[in-house]
C-alpha cells in the first residue's frame, strides 16, 4: 500500500479551497460566538442562521412544546423549510444546516408520562438519568448507500401499507414517511440552488466543480449513490439530517463505509487520490461525526483501506477539529499508526485519538457475547461504543455521581453509628445500590415510553428493525438493549476513602469529629484549614500502588458488578464504563466538601482521570497503569484523557515513545486515549484572552472544540488539566 498521497498539478484548486474552506470555517464559528454565546459541547458545522431568522416549533401539548411521532415529523419539516439552501462553489460537497429540532424543546420529557416516584432518588443522589434521553446509538449508513432516500420511502410504504395496523403504527409510518420526504425536498432545493450558481459563475474551475457536485446530488436525491462522489455527498446528508434532526452524532466505520465506491472509481478512472481528498474534505466539513478507522473486522483482521488514509489527508489539509478515533490492535498497520501519532503533534488539535480492541472486546464476550459481534462494537461517541443499526445503548447519556453517594453515605454514618471506614463502605455500596436501581427502573420507564416523548424518527430509517415492525427503536424493535451505565466521581470517592484510612484511624493525625467539622465549614476555619492540608496529602488514586488507587480498583469492580447485575423488566442489559464528559462541573456543583480536601461545588475528576495535582508532572505511565487498573472491564470505555506537551517530539524517539505508552496503556486492559498537545503557557494566554486564539483547538472530553468558544467555567476545567500535567 502507497503511504502517501502525491499530489497533481492539475488539480492545485483543490488545496487554495480547502485553505479557504478552513477560514470560512473559523469565521463562522466566531460569529455562531457572538450571536449564540458560549458552546460547550462538540464543534458542530451548524451556521449562523441568517439574519431575521425566528422560526419556532409549534407546541401540540398545553406546556407549550411538542412531543410524539406527528408533531416531531411536522415541525421537522417546518423547520427545514425555513432553511435557505446552502452551496459552497469552492467545496466538494453541497448542503449545510442552521438549527437543531431537539434543542427547541422546553423540557426533556412529556408530562403526560410522569416519574414523580424516582424523583426523590434521583435528587438525592444527583442522577443523570436516561429517561428522554436520545440519540446515542449508531445508525448503520450501509442501509441508507444500499437503498438511497428514495428506496427507504419505499421500504416505509410497504411496510406501512400492511392491512390491520394499530392507530399508533399508523402514525409511526406517516412520521416516518413525512421525514424521508422533508430530507427529499431539502436535497431537491438545495440541487435547485446549485444550477442557479452555476448560471451566475464565470471561474471555469468553479464552474466544473460546481457541475460535479450538481450531479452528485441530483443523483442522491432518490437513487441509491453510485460513485464515490455521490456517496459522500449521501453521507454528508445523513450527517446534515441527523445533526438538525435531535444532535445524532455517531459516523460509523467512515472508511470501511466509502471504500468500496472508492475502489470501483479508481479501476475505471473516475477519480485519483486527489479528487477523493477533497471529496473527503466536504465529508469531514459537513459536521465533526464520530468516525472510527481501522480495527479488526469480524474475522480479526484489519479493516485498514486506502480511504482510512485519504481521510487522514483530508483531515490534515482541512486541520480544524475532529472526532475521527484510529481503533489500536495488534493487526493495526505499523506506519498508518505512526503517521496517525504524528497528526497529533503537526496540528496539536488533539485528534486523532485512540481505543484499545483488546479490552474492549474481551469485556463485551464476557457477558456472553461473541468475539465477532464485540469486533463489530466500533467507537462512535464521545466515549462510547456500539454495533451499528441493532443496538440501543443510551450511551453517555447515565450517569451516577460518586462523589456524591459518597457524601450520603458519610454523612448518614456519622450521624448514626460509630465512623470507621468499614461501616462508610457498608453504607456506600447500600446507597450505590440504591442509586443504581432507580437507574435501572427509570431506563425501563424510558423504553416504555419514550416514543410518546422524542422518537428516533431518523435512526429509525437506519436500523434493522425499526421499519419493518412499525415500532420506534426505543421501543424493543432492535436485537439489542445494552444500556450504558457510567460513574462519575471515582476519584473523589476513592482519595476521600484514602485519606480517611491513612490520616484518621491509620495516624490518628485528624480525628473523626475534626474531619466532619472541616467538612461542614468548608475548610474554612484555621484549624480546618491544617487538617485540609493534611487531607490533601494523603495517598491519591493514580499514585504507584497508592491507597487511593486501591480503593478506586474497589469502588469500580464493586461498581461493575452491581451494574451488569442489574434487572430490567424490559429486557435491557446494562454495561459499566467511567465517564463524566460536561457532569464534571455540573456533578461537583451540588455535593459539598469531602474528605480529600476538595472544596465543595469544586469540580470532580474528570471522566477516569485522577484529581489535578494528584499526579505528579513527568509521571504518565503511572498515571496510564492506574487508569487502566480502573476499567470497568465489560466492552465499555474508562477513558484515559492524556495531556502532552509539545515539547516532546524535540526530543530523539519522541513519536516512538507516544506510541509505545498508548499500546501498553491498550495492552494492560485500557480502552480509549483523548489526546491534548498544547503549550502550558499558550492555554493560559488563551484563557486570559481567548479572542486571541480563534484556531486554537483543544480536546475537551470526548469531543475537540475551539477554546475560545468554551465557557470561562470549562476553560478552567481544561486549563487545570493541562498546566497541572506539565
Amino acid at each position: 500500500m502507497v503511504h502517501t498521497v502525491s499530489m497533481n498539478k492539475e488539480k492545485l484548486p483543490y488545496n487554495r479551497w480547502i485553505a479557504r474552506l478552513r477560514e470560512d470555517k473559523i469565521r463562522e464559528t466566531q460569529k455562531k460566538l457572538k450571536q449564540f454565546g458560549y458552546m460547550d459541547e462538540d464543534d458542530y458545522n451548524i451556521l449562523a442562521p441568517p439574519d431575521g431568522y425566528n422560526w419556532r416549533p409549534a407546541p401540540n401539548h398545553s406546556n407549550g412544546d411538542f412531543h410524539g411521532y406527528s408533531a416531531w415529523a411536522s415541525n421537522y419539516a417546518e423547520m427545514i423549510a425555513s432553511f435557505p439552501p446552502v452551496v459552497v462553489p469552492y467545496s466538494s460537497m453541497a448542503g449545510n444546516t442552521y438549527k437543531v429540532l431537539h434543542k427547541f424543546r422546553k423540557v426533556r420529557w412529556n408530562p403526560d408520562y410522569g416519574f414523580s416516584d424516582y424523583m426523590d432518588d434521583i435528587e438525592r443522589y444527583d442522577i443523570d438519568h436516561g429517561i428522554g434521553q436520545v440519540h446515542h446509538f449508531c445508525g448503520d449508513v450501509h442501509i441508507g448507500l444500499e437503498l438511497g432516500w428514495g428506496g427507504l420511502l419505499e421500504k416505509i410504504q410497504k411496510f406501512g401499507s400492511r392491512s390491520n395496523l394499530d392507530a399508533e403504527t399508523r402514525e409511526f409510518y406517516a412520521a416516518e414517511e413525512s421525514l424521508v420526504r422533508t430530507i427529499i425536498g431539502w436535497v431537491r432545493c438545495t440541487s435547485t440552488e446549485i444550477m442557479r450558481r452555476l448560471e451566475q459563475e464565470q471561474d471555469p474551475e468553479v464552474k466544473e466543480n460546481l457541475n460535479g457536485m450538481l450531479l452528485a446530488n441530483t443523483a442522491v436525491e432518490m437513487n441509491a449513490p453510485q460513485t464515490f462522489r455521490e456517496a459522500c455527498q449521501f453521507v454528508c446528508w445523513y450527517n446534515l439530517a441527523g445533526r438538525s434532526y435531535n444532535r445524532e452524532g455517531a459516523g460509523g466505520q467512515l472508511d470501511h463505509l466509502l471504500y468500496p465506491y472508492y475502489a470501483a472509481d479508481i479501476k475505471v478512472g473516475r477519480i485519483d487520490d486527489e479528487d477523493a481528498v477533497f471529496y473527503l474534505a466536504g465529508v469531514l466539513l459537513s459536521d465533526t461525526k464520530y468516525y472510527q478507522l481501522c480495527g479488526p473486522g469480524e474475522n480479526g483482521k484489519d479493516l485498514i483501506n486506502r480511504v482510512s488514509w485519504l481521510v487522514l489527508e483530508a483531515a490534515d489539509r482541512l486541520n480544524l477539529t475532529a472526532n475521527i478515533t484510529v481503533r489500536w490492535h495488534d493487526g493495526l498497520d505499523r506506519e498508518f499508526f505512526k503517521h496517525a501519532v504524528q497528526l497529533l503533534f503537526k496540528h496539536k488539535n488533539a485528534w486523532p485519538r485512540f481505543s484499545g480492541d483488546k479490552s474492549l472486546v474481551s469485556g463485551f464476550t464476557s457477558l456472553g457475547f461473541s468475539e465477532e459481534l464485540a469486533r463489530k462494537r466500533i467507537a462512535v461517541g464521545c466515549n462510547w461504543m456500539a454495533i451499528p443499526g441493532v443496538e440501543y445503548g443510551l450511551n453517555d447519556s447515565i450517569k451516577v455521581n460518586l462523589a456524591k453517594i459518597f457524601e450520603v453515605a458519610f454523612f448518614e454514618m456519622v450521624n448514626e453509628s460509630s465512623p470507621s471506614t468499614k461501616l462508610l463502605w457498608e453504607k456506600f455500596i447500600k446507597h450505590l445500590s440504591r442509586a443504581l436501581d432507580v437507574v435501572f427502573k427509570t431506563t425501563d420507564f424510558h423504553l416504555q415510553t419514550n416514543r410518546y416523548n422524542s422518537p428516533e424518527l431518523f435512526l429509525n430509517l437506519f436500523c434493522y428493525g425499526p421499519i419493518e415492525k412499525g415500532r420506534d427503536a426505543s421501543d424493543h424493535s432492535l436485537d439489542y438493549y445494552n444500556i450504558a451505565v457510567d460513574a462519575a466521581g471515582i476519584a473523589v470517592a476513592a482519595d476521600s476513602f484514602a485519606a480517611i484510612e491513612q490520616r484518621v484511624e491509620k495516624e490518628g493525625s485528624v480525628t473523626w469529629i475534626q474531619l466532619v467539622n472541616a467538612l461542614r465549614c468548608n475548610f474554612s476555619s484555621p484549624v480546618a484549614k491544617k487538617h485540609r492540608a493534611l487531607l490533601q496529602t494523603a495517598e491519591k488514586y493514580g499514585q504507584f500502588e497508592s491507597l487511593g488507587l486501591r480503593w478506586a480498583k474497589r469502588i469500580s469492580h464493586t461498581f461493575s458488578d452491581l451494574v451488569v447485575a442489574g434487572q430490567s423488566a424490559e429486557g435491557a442489559r446494562f454495561i459499566p464504563g467511567l465517564f463524566s464528559w460536561s457532569k464534571t462541573i455540573a456533578f461537583g456543583e451540588r455535593v459539598g466538601a469531602t474528605p480529600d480536601g476538595r472544596k465543595a461545588g469544586e469540580p470532580i475528576n474528570h471522566g477516569a482521570n485522577p484529581m489535578p495535582k494528584s499526579v505528579k508532572s513527568g509521571e504518565m505511565t503511572t498515571l496510564s497503569e492506574a487508569i487502566a487498573a480502573v476499567q470497568c472491564r465489560r466492552g465499555n470505555t474508562a477513558a484515559f484523557q492524556m495531556e502532552l506537551d509539545p515539547s516532546i517530539t524535540e526530543s530523539e524517539g519522541g513519536v516512538e515513545k507516544v506510541m509505545a505508552l498508548l499500546q501498553t496503556h491498550f495492552e494492560q486492559g485500557g480502552t480509549l486515549v483523548n489526546v491534548n498537545i498544547v503549550d502550558a503557557d499558550t492555554i493560559r494566554k488563551a484563557h486570559a484572552n481567548p479572542d486571541l486564539y480563534p484556531d486554537l483547538v483543544v480536546r475537551v472530553t470526548g469531543f475537540t472544540a475551539y477554546f475560545s468558544n468554551l465557557s470561562p467555567g470549562f476553560r478552567q476545567l481544561v486549563v487545570d488539566r493541562l498546566v497541572e500535567a506539565k
